[in-house]
């Protein structure tokens, strides 16, 4: 999970970054929901990295999970599930590269 600064939940928001094709592997992220955008400003780490991994380019604010999902035969829905180890991998390049950029910009 990734957190920012401030340790309001609100209730939970999910949402497609990688879709997971015929057989294959996604992501999904699940934020907390407009209860918190009054009282945080936006996550930009958490904002950035769903950004660079091909996921909504929208504000997210509080915290950040990102779990796998995997396509269900007959069923539009995703089964969500573990990361594989290459989508660690990803997820843990790309955050490095993002916060290094938040951090020079700061």
């Amino acid at each position: 999970m990734l957190r920012d600064a401030d340790p309001q939940h609100g209730t939970a928001a999910a949402f497609t970054i990688q879709r997971a094709a015929w057989g294959g592997n996604g992501l999904h992220g699940h934020v907390s929901d407009v209860a918190v955008l009054g009282t945080c400003p936006p996550n930009r780490v958490a904002t950035s990295l769903v950004a660079a991994l091909g996921g909504p380019q929208e504000y997210i604010f509080g915290n950040l999970a990102i779990c796998g999902s995997q396509s269900a035969p007959g069923n539009e829905e995703p089964l969500l599930c573990g990361l594989t180890e290459a989508q660690q991998d990803l997820i843990h390049d790309v955050h490095a590269a993002v916060s290094k950029e938040a951090a020079g910009s700061s």
